[in-house]
């Protein structure tokens, strides 16, 4: 009786995911049924200008990041946020070069774990750093993601009490995101109708849609992405990326981002993925690497030889790499691969 309410359960689920997958392919109609009222989009983007980012990213990932890593940003407020099941905090640094305060989500690793579900450092910096395969710094999808092993001593200051990551280390261990500006979780995250017509949200949506495509973004809950509060500029955020990269399971019952669903993409973004060679995707193996320092502190340190390639996240010996496996970086290739064959077929159009 037990096995046969066991094999009902898994055929009915199995049923459920085969119906929600006919239905959504169904919906989105064919490329006859959805053609473009518009034959350009000009980038609504201004080159240096990054109205919805506190700092630009190359500066987040070089100055303010070598800033923070020293201890050099006054830690002013540590609180949780009012979303989210991960536990992140809402920690607000001061930057006394700069003058301004700054403002993160920072999301600490599971006590002993160097990766875990839906805390993954690893797959948010790779998310973070697919995107420069097709994107400009101004039309980026995800905010800046930056690991992090925060002293103990200094954590607790604000933070409250809290254990080492790690066996043998002195420090919190997690990454840190940048906060976004004049953002809002959207009612309604797609408007076909309105990609059709407005050059400018289609700009911003297929940005999104390949992104979340080539890295199998596999979480498409409400509070999951953010839009640009200015309607007429409305730039669409992946803020938490951590179930992607063929994570598996996932919550099959609400809509996801996996696939190409706009009618869309920039033509610009397709030539800029046609000249990638498949070497040129081995950096993802090793993104980041951290040594400990005589403090029991891990600190970042420039990457070095592969030391477990079939996964993405190791620590051996007071050395923590992040990354993505192997059989992950082959996936993006083949997703690559994918969708400009789609393009060519003439199954996806291009602006």
């Amino acid at each position: 009786m037990k096995k046969s309410a066991l094999w009902f359960g898994l055929l009915f689920i199995f049923l459920s995911v085969f119906i929600l997958s006919f239905a959504g392919c169904a919906s989105r109609g064919t490329v006859e049924d959805r053609q473009l009222q518009f034959k350009k989009a000009p980038s609504p983007s201004v080159k240096g200008q990054f109205p919805n980012w506190q700092f630009s990213p190359q500066e987040l990932e070089t100055v303010i990041y070598k800033r923070g890593v020293a201890g050099e940003l006054q830690a002013k407020q540590v609180e949780r946020t009012a979303r989210g099941t991960t536990g992140a905090l809402v920690l607000i640094n001061h930057d006394a070069v700069s003058g301004k305060d700054i403002k993160w989500k920072f999301k600490k690793n599971v006590p002993g774990w160097v990766d875990s579900f839906n805390t993954s450092p690893r797959k948010e910096i790779a998310a973070y750093n697919v995107q420069k395969f097709f994107l400009d710094p101004e039309d980026y999808v995800v905010p800046t993601a930056l690991p992090a092993c925060i002293p103990r001593d200094r954590f607790m200051k604000r933070g409250g009490y809290a254990a080492a990551t790690l066996e043998g280390t002195d420090c919190v261990l997690g990454l840190a995101s940048i906060w976004m500006k004049d953002v809002t979780v959207p009612d309604t995250l797609y408007d076909e109708s309105r990609f059709l017509k407005d050059p400018t949200y289609a700009y911003f949506m297929s940005n999104f849609n390949l992104l979340t495509y080539l890295i199998q973004h596999r979480d498409g809950r409400v509070g999951q992405f953010l839009v640009a509060k200015d309607d007429k500029r409305r730039q669409v955020f992946s803020i938490d990326n951590g179930i992607s990269f063929g994570f598996w399971p996932y919550n099959f019952f609400i809509e996801q981002w996996e696939d190409i669903h706009v009618p869309a993409l920039r033509q610009d973004s397709i030539e800029r993925l046609r000249t990638i060679q498949r070497q040129d995707l081995d950096f993802l193996a090793v993104i980041v690497q951290f040594e400990l320092d005589e403090n029991l502190v891990l600190k970042p340190v420039p990457v070095g030889k592969n030391l477990n390639p079939k996964e993405g996240a190791t620590y051996t010996d007071g050395t923590l790499q992040y990354g993505l496996s192997i059989s992950e970086i082959d996936a993006v290739w083949d997703r690559i691969q994918h969708v400009i064959a789609e393009v060519d077929a003439g199954n996806i159009q291009v602006f």
